[in-house]
């Protein structure tokens, strides 16, 4: 019986397609660099036309731990990986290798099934030889910095092989932004790059008859443009809008625009993210999407759960659900609570959230996470008038350049006796540091300790730490362990914040507290700060008309110390636009 059937499948098989039941799911990602969705709509294209196709965005959310530049760099990475630049750490185009715990789809197909071949043409060459030079070892065919003819020949050549997945990237759009911004040439290059859509499009239905292989296809951009069409990499509406087509029927996810917990930039989160891309292309392989994975888009195909989903640092979270299915809570991996489903918020409660927090919430098997890194700074020391340093409650510190008003490159670093000699044992303590002058800097223990640092030798001085007492701090003894934070004022005071919402007036020459301490923080006393009395982490003297307080929640406030008053407009968050890198991993 079994030779007979196998006779009668040759048999029928000579000269005929191949029958369905060996058909594979197969896909292709056709990357188009630097389009502004605006213009695929205005112009004469075709092609595009043929595709399910709507905005979508780039970039992250801005004000968020995942905001990241509206670059090339970043944006292949999240189309990639399916996460953004808190997970990938492609924070720029000169960005090394991803991070390999998030790997990209090329890692993520190979590990799951390494039969199926792949192809990654570029022609922006650090997508293949920068970034994710390790992931592609095992990918069957790599091209790097070829044009964007030769891209669209060897995607249709590894179409018609049958190759299970093909990244697929032209550049000439960007370029031609580049160099002559919106204008004849750019417009030209879309529709160029339309033509060549045209023609992979073909080339996928030809195959699907041939073999009756089902084939996906997505295109996408990494970003859009500024409002000549020159340049990108900013947080606005127009450099943030993408799109996403398929040629595939999608969910609503792609099709529909629904508004979640935020309605930033006229509503565009909204629409679909470019993290989407790779859950959906997996799912259309057969490799299911673990929650492990921790990717930040749903897949746009097949049944919806939890979308839109939003963590704020005090462990809220808010999201879009219209499925049946009960919503799994993980944080950091630990299942942490089962909703039902038509719950569309959750606050976590958790004593702690510090650190690096991961939330994913699993329904209807298509996960969507949110990453948060929530720290506090700790401390803050003025070390002169162009370099400071911060240290954060992770026990690393920063070091920030205040020409450049960056971190400086290679920070965070953990506290160790090469870099803080003496400090190392107690970065897990440490509340508060102010410069004192050109050889002295102090800093200050949650346990009521302190540490004289000699800044000449770059060390702390022998004998330390002590208790700050009546000989030590006169008049400090009471609060020493309810210190949050200190300040470097004019002349020689200098001033001691309380975990209860007071603060003491020290003088530097007497060696005592002032009299008349504690006083209340309040907006008479420090105006503006008043009602984040009991809300501070850390201060630092900047320089001699500003100081900058930060706050739990990573939110930070801008004193005047010309007006000696908080400046209007704050506080405002403590993220990768406000403070470049101090947050960073």
């Amino acid at each position: 019986m079994q030779k007979t059937m196998i006779i009668a499948l040759l048999t029928v098989g000579v000269g005929m397609q191949v029958p369905s039941v060996l058909a594979a799911n197969k896909a292709v990602l056709l990357g188009i660099d630097g389009v502004q969705w605006e213009k695929v709509q205005a112009l004469n294209t075709p092609n595009f036309d043929r595709l399910t196709i709507n905005k979508a965005y780039t970039g992250g959310m801005k004000g968020y731990d995942n905001e990241q530049l509206t670059s090339s760099g970043p944006g292949w990475a999240t189309i990639l990986t399916g996460v953004w630049v808190n997970k990938h750490n492609v924070d720029t185009n000169s960005a090394g290798l991803a991070n390999a715990d998030f790997p990209s789809i090329f890692k993520r197909i190979n590990d799951a099934n390494p039969i199926l071949t792949q192809a990654s043409l570029v022609h922006w060459s650090p997508i293949n030889t920068q970034f994710f030079t390790q992931d592609i070892t095992n990918v069957e065919r790599v091209e790097s910095g070829i044009s964007d003819a030769d891209v669209t020949s060897a995607t249709m050549s590894e179409i018609n092989k049958g190759t299970d997945f093909v990244f697929a990237h032209l550049d000439d759009p960007d370029h031609h932004g580049h160099s002559t911004c919106f204008g004849s040439a750019y417009n030209k290059s879309i529709i160029t790059a339309d033509q060549q859509l045209g023609e992979i499009l073909d080339a996928i239905e030809a195959a699907e008859k041939q073999s009756g292989d089902n084939w996906l296809l997505m295109v996408t951009t990494d970003h859009g443009r500024d409002s000549l069409g020159c340049g990108h990499g900013a947080q606005k509406l127009n450099q943030k809008t993408i799109f996403i087509g398929s040629n595939e029927p999608v969910n609503a996810e792609l099709t529909e625009k629904s508004v979640g917990a935020n309605n930033d930039f006229s509503g565009l989160y909204g629409y679909a993210a470019q993290t989407s891309i790779v859950p959906t292309l997996l799912t259309h392989l057969g490799i299911k999407v673990e929650q492990e994975w921790k990717l930040d888009g749903p897949s746009l195909i097949g049944e919806l759960g939890v979308r839109k989903l939003v963590a704020s640092t005090d462990g809220y979270l808010q999201w879009i659900n219209e499925s049946d299915d009960d919503i799994r809570i993980y944080r950091n991996d630990i299942l942490v609570d089962v909703l039902p489903a038509q719950n569309n918020s959750w606050q976590d409660n958790a004593n702690t959230r510090l650190g690096t927090v991961d939330y994913v919430l699993a329904s209807n098997a298509n996960p969507v996470a949110f990453r948060n890194n929530v720290m506090d700074v700790n401390a803050g020391l003025s070390w002169s008038l162009s370099r400071g340093y911060f240290f954060r409650s992770d026990t690393q510190y920063v070091r920030y350049n205040k020409v450049l008003d960056k971190a400086e490159d290679g920070y965070p670093r953990a506290v160790n006796e090469g870099n803080w000699p003496g400090l190392s044992a107690y970065s897990e303590n440490l509340v508060a540091s102010f410069h004192k002058d050109s050889d002295t800097a102090y800093f200050f223990t949650h346990d009521g300790q302190y540490l004289s640092y000699d800044l000449n030798t770059d060390s702390v001085r022998d004998g330390y730490p002590k208790a700050v007492d009546a000989t030590t701090w006169s008049g400090l003894e009471a609060y020493a362990d309810s210190i949050v934070a200190t300040l470097r004022w004019k002349g020689n005071k200098v001033y001691f914040f309380l975990d209860d919402g007071n603060y003491l007036r020290y003088d530097l020459v007497n060696d005592s507290v002032d009299s008349g301490y504690p006083k209340p923080i309040n907006d008479s006393t420090w105006p503006g700060l008043g009602t984040y009395a009991q809300q501070i982490t850390a201060a630092i003297h900047w320089d001699d008309t500003r100081a900058y307080f930060f706050l739990d929640g990573q939110r930070y406030i801008r004193y005047s110390i010309t007006s000696d008053r908080v400046d209007s407009g704050y506080p405002k968050p403590t993220n990768d636009s406000s403070w470049p890198g101090l947050l960073g991993m």
